[in-house]
Parts: structure tokens; C-alpha cells; sequence
């Protein structure tokens, strides 16, 4: 059974933080939040002090309230202090996301006057060599948590009004997505500071680890700014898995 996980005030109402549920036949994330509030008067109130303005997050996809319910984490988030909107996910290949519905989450705020973005994607060749795939690995207990105080961080540090982080895992081929980051802000001045810094930090401090097969089978670890050959530190290197 899917674990709804509840967040700041909206914990403290509902009396829990992480709560097990049975949804009923064709829920949707509202309906499933009504019958939590039917259960829980505090958790209610919260939803109507807030004006049921809520962030939901399952199996680290954003979705609608008005969405079917899927999902075995579903992550129900209030507004972020000082109108800050923060948004982060880790995907597989071929998981979708809507830049168009990004940005517009992003840039809710009234001071927003600039939004930049980039879009990291597997290329074919490296260190002169062809690129058959990357896989990336990473600790998925931690990944999210660490792209959350990044990309909040920044926010803080840059003056963003609003944040967005995706980071795709496992196999890739050449051509496919393998980052999304979206910033809003006042303006040029600090969204393209803190888009650039906030994708250096994701390379070099969130727990995800990349492994380029290349043309003829060669694997090599990136790790940090090093490329070191599987052969060279595991038996059997050259192998296929």
C-alpha cells in the first residue's frame, strides 16, 4: 500500500508524518487528501488555512491533485517559506517531465523577471572516443534530500524565487536527457550565477555516480574529475554486464 508523507505544518496537524493508505477505487491525490482530512480534523484545518495551495510528489514525479493516484511514496508538501518554490526528482529513462508545467510553477512569484534552464544530455563522443551509454548510479535513500539542499541553498544564496532539479538514473543512450535544472529570479544577474553553480554542485556533490560504456565495450568510471578504466580496479573489467 502506498505511505502518503506529510511535511511542516501539515504533519503537525495530521499528527504524523508518514501515514499508510488504502486509496478507494479511481482516488485522485484530492480525493485521497479529502478522505485523510475526514479523518483527521487537524490535517483539515491545515488544508483550508493553506488554501489546499499543496505540492504532490509520488515516486519523484510532480502531479496534480486531480491526478489518478499512482505511486508507492506520495509526497504532499505545503508552500515553501518566503514564497520559495523548490521542486526536485529523480527519474528513469523515458520518465517524463513537463518543462512548460515547470516553469510555471516556478515563477509563481510576483518578483520572478527572469527563469533560466539547462538541459544536460548523453553525448556521443568523449576524450576523442564514441559513446554507446552511461549508466548512472546513485544512493537512493539520499539523492533527493541532497538535490533539495542544493537546490535550496542556491535559492537563498542567489535570491531565486523558484527551483526545479531532475536528474535521470540508470541506462542511457546517446541523446537522452540526464539533467533538468530551472531557475527563477529577478533577473539575468542571478539565475544564470545560480544555474550554473547549482549544476556544478549536483555534479560533484549529490551521491550519483556515472559509468560511460564506450564504442568496442570499454567502461569507465567518472568519478569526480577522474576517468579511470573498470580494467584498471576490478577483475574481469572488460566484461559485459
Amino acid at each position: 500500500m502506498p505511505k502518503v508523507r506529510l511535511y511542516s505544518l501539515l504533519a503537525d496537524a495530521a499528527g504524523a508524518r508518514e501515514i499508510t493508505v488504502s486509496p478507494r477505487q479511481g482516488a485522485t491525490y484530492r480525493s485521497l487528501l479529502e478522505d485523510l482530512a475526514g479523518e483527521r480534523p487537524g490535517l483539515a484545518r491545515a488544508l483550508e488555512a493553506i488554501g489546499w495551495d499543496v505540492r504532490v510528489i509520488a515516486d519523484g514525479i510532480p502531479r496534480s491533485l486531480d491526478d489518478p493516484v499512482e505511486g508507492e511514496v506520495i509526497h504532499i508538501l505545503p508552500p515553501s517559506a518566503g514564497g520559495l518554490h523548490v521542486e526536485v526528482g529523480v527519474l528513469r529513462r523515458g520518465e517524463k517531465v513537463s518543462l512548460d508545467e515547470v516553469l510555471e510553477r516556478i515563477t509563481g512569484s510576483r518578483r520572478t523577471g527572469g527563469v533560466a534552464v539547462f538541459i544536460g544530455v548523453v553525448r556521443g563522443v568523449n576524450q576523442g572516443e564514441g559513446v554507446e551509454e552511461l549508466v548512472y548510479e546513485h544512493a537512493e535513500d539520499l539523492t533527493e534530500e541532497a538535490l533539495r539542499r542544493i537546490a535550496v541553498e542556491e535559492a537563498e544564496r542567489h535570491g531565486l524565487t523558484g527551483v526545479a532539479v531532475y536528474h535521470y538514473t540508470g541506462r542511457l543512450r546517446v541523446g537522452d536527457l540526464t539533467m533538468i535544472v530551472a531557475v527563477a529570479g529577478e533577473s539575468r544577474k542571478n539565475v544564470f550565477p545560480a544555474m550554473e553553480r547549482i549544476v556544478e554542485r549536483v555534479k560533484h556533490e549529490a551521491p550519483i555516480w556515472k559509468l560511460e560504456v564506450r564504442e568496442g565495450g570499454r567502461r569507465v568510471y567518472i568519478v569526480g574529475d577522474k576517468y579511470i578504466d573498470e580494467g584498471e580496479v576490478t577483475a574481469g573489467g572488460s566484461s559485459q554486464r
